[in-house]
């Protein structure tokens, strides 16, 4: 009889400790292990293997939450690289998109001053011409005026078709631009809303190898704008110019002077019967910022000698900041 109630005890044991017994099956299992030595080891050994079991679960749950932290810290670490990697390729593509635009920029203005050459160019339509005349020796005398302060100018060589390089030509042409300064550029320039050139008409070259003389004339004078539609004719062959009066003259001889062209100067004189000699030391004595020695003029470019070492001169006139 006695173990036919032990084995019942035994079977109700793990509903015991799970406490899901009925109040008297609970109390008849708590009375016979209290006087059954052999069911109270039964029941006190199964306890020992639960408390293992439960501490065995939280160890597993212990180091199931360190997998996942680790899973976590390599997924964040893979994240990192990954965002790294994006913002690599952006930032390429953001460089590969502005050295495009640049590019662009260059061809649609032709001044190499690129995107800033778009945004800070002057347009024609803030350039007036205040004065225009001809000079003894052909060259143009022209005044720009400028609603925007010019800070950076840029003025072409002849601008020849490819065939006429080294020979006759009367194609050539001339360009002279204007922008503003950046911001960053600004710094302690002045501020200047004229700019006075004197542009060359023609100039003289000799073939290097063979020896031949050959003449490049200027047809058209250009102010660019930001593009190259942009443009204003500043002078044309075959335009009507007033000749340039004896103040004029005086200023261009002076900058051919102040630019060592003094062969040029000394012909401007001749042409205009002054004596030479007397005006250039005039200048001399008047600006001692002018170089103290006659050159001979000469400018070598691809096997070509030109006689005149000049296209275009720039008298800038500047105001108080």
């Amino acid at each position: 009889m006695k173990e036919k109630e032990c084995a019942i005890v035994q079977d109700l044991l793990v509903l015991y400790e799970d406490n899901v017994l009925q109040e008297e099956s609970r109390q008849m299992v708590e009375e016979h292990i209290r006087g059954c030595e052999e069911c109270m080891k039964i029941y006190e050994n199964g306890r020992k293997d639960l408390k293992v079991s439960d501490i065995q679960k939280e160890s597993s749950e212990e180091e199931q939450a360190d997998q996942a932290a680790r899973i976590m810290k390599k997924f964040k670490k893979r994240m990192t690289y990954k965002s790294m990697a994006v913002l690599g390729v952006i930032l390429a593509v953001i460089l590969l998109a502005v050295v495009v635009v640049n590019e662009v920029c260059n061809r649609l203005s032709n001044n190499n001053w690129g995107i800033i050459g778009m945004v800070y160019t002057i347009p024609t339509d803030q350039i007036k011409i205040t004065e225009l005349y001809r000079l003894k020796n052909g060259d143009i005398y022209c005044t720009l005026e400028s609603d925007k302060k010019i800070g950076i100018y840029q003025y072409s060589d002849f601008m020849i078709p490819e065939d006429e390089v080294d020979r006759n030509t009367d194609d050539a042409s001339l360009e002279i631009c204007f922008r503003q300064l950046t911001p960053w550029e600004s710094g302690n320039h002045a501020k200047i809303h004229q700019m006075t050139a004197i542009f060359s008409t023609e100039r003289l070259g000799v073939q290097e190898e063979s020896g031949k003389e050959f003449i490049q004339r200027c047809s058209e004078i250009r102010y660019r704008g930001k593009t190259e539609s942009d443009c204003m004719t500043i002078w044309k062959r075959g335009q009507k110019v007033e000749e340039a009066p004896e103040e004029i003259e005086r200023k261009a001889i002076a900058e051919y002077v102040r630019n060592d062209q003094i062969e040029e100067a000394v012909r401007e004189c001749e042409k205009l019967g002054w004596d030479s000699s007397e005006e250039i030391v005039k200048i001399y004595r008047e600006d001692l910022n002018i170089r103290q020695t006659y050159s001979s003029g000469y400018d070598v470019r691809d096997s070509v000698v030109f006689s005149n070492n000049y296209e275009t001169i720039l008298l800038p006139q500047y105001e108080e900041h």
